[in-house]
C-alpha cells in the first residue's frame, strides 16, 4: 500500500529542513533556491518515507550530481539532530507545526529575516 508523501508530518518536515538552509539575503538566485529546495525534498521523502523508489532525476536541476550529494550531506550533518527530534519529541514537532501554521496566515506572522 502507499502512502501519500503529502501529509501534516511530511509538509512540516520539509518546512523545518527549508526554514533552517533558506535565508533570503543568502539566495543567490532562483536556480539556487529550486535546487535546496528539491534537495529538502528528496531527503524529507526518504526520511519519512517507507522506501526510496522514487527516481532521484526529477530533484536533480543541477549538472552535476556531485553538487546535490554534497548538499544532502551537509543537511544531514547540520540537522540531523532536529530531523530526529521532530519524530521523537511531539513538542517540538507542534513548535514548528505552529510556526508553519503562521506563516501561512496570509503571510503576517513570517519568521523574521536579517535583511532590513
Amino acid at each position: 500500500m502507499d502512502v501519500a508523501f503529502i501529509n501534516p508530518a511530511n509538509v512540516v518536515f520539509v518546512y523545518m529542513l527549508v526554514r533552517e538552509l533558506v535565508h533570503g539575503d543568502e539566495v543567490e538566485s532562483e536556480p539556487q533556491l529550486q535546487a535546496v529546495v528539491l534537495t529538502c525534498l528528496y531527503l524529507s521523502y526518504s526520511y519519512m518515507g517507507n522506501e526510496i523508489s522514487y527516481p532521484l532525476k526529477p530533484f536533480l536541476v543541477e549538472e552535476s550530481k556531485e553538487r546535490f550529494w554534497d548538499r544532502c550531506l551537509l543537511i544531514v550533518n547540520s540537522l540531523s539532530r532536529s530531523m530526529l527530534r521532530i519524530n521523537s519529541e511531539p513538542a517540538f514537532f507542534t513548535e514548528i507545526f505552529t510556526e508553519l501554521k503562521a506563516c501561512g496566515s496570509n503571510g503576517a506572522n513570517l519568521p523574521p529575516t536579517s535583511a532590513a
